[in-house]
């Protein structure tokens, strides 16, 4: 790739993780109540289509502590949702530089992991929130899977990349090694 294309992709993928990571630390900075409100909305707008497809209402069809589950279910999801995103931003950050795949996985991993630490202690000082090292595992775990679809992402560009190349003559040899 060239070098200027490649410096330029490689800012731009820095910018986009950095205003992720941003909106990850404006979530974190919502009240207790607030956040519950989030989820809640989420939880209702989640029912209004179940009762859309269904025809039942899952205030009235299930138990109250049912309910609730749903509720933890979303935000829980909310939370593997933000870190898969920042996994893939940093995925491409790190396919701008010249190392093995391992220690790019390895990198994004350590990065995302320690970023959910940070944001996890953040919230201590958060009213009504707190801190769970659950919760950081939690968000390793859409990192880990965001790390995957990267990764795919990647090998299908590739392939495209070089059959693009090898029809237009560019190329002989298809694999690095």
């Amino acid at each position: 790739m060239n070098p200027k294309i490649k410096f330029r992709l490689r800012i731009i993928a820095i910018l986009t993780t950095l205003i992720w990571m941003m909106v990850i630390f404006r979530f974190s900075m919502d009240t207790g109540t607030s956040s519950h409100g989030l989820s809640g909305a989420c939880v209702t707008l989640f029912n209004k289509a179940v009762f859309y497809f269904t025809g039942k209402d899952l205030t009235i069809s299930i138990s109250p502590s049912h309910y609730a589950y749903i509720e933890l279910f979303f935000r829980k999801l909310a939370h593997m949702s933000i870190y898969f995103i920042l996994s893939i931003n940093v995925m491409i950050v790190l396919f701008t530089f010249n190392m093995k795949m391992t220690l790019r996985m390895f990198l994004s991993l350590l990065l995302c992991f320690l970023y959910a630490l940070s944001d996890e202690f953040h919230q201590l000082f958060v009213d009504g929130r707190g801190a769970s090292f659950v919760d950081c595992l939690i968000d390793t775990s859409g990192a880990f899977i965001g790390i995957f679809v990267a990764l795919l992402l990647y090998c299908v560009m590739y392939t495209i990349m070089i059959k693009y190349q090898k029809s237009k003559g560019r190329i002989t040899v298809t694999y690095e090694i």
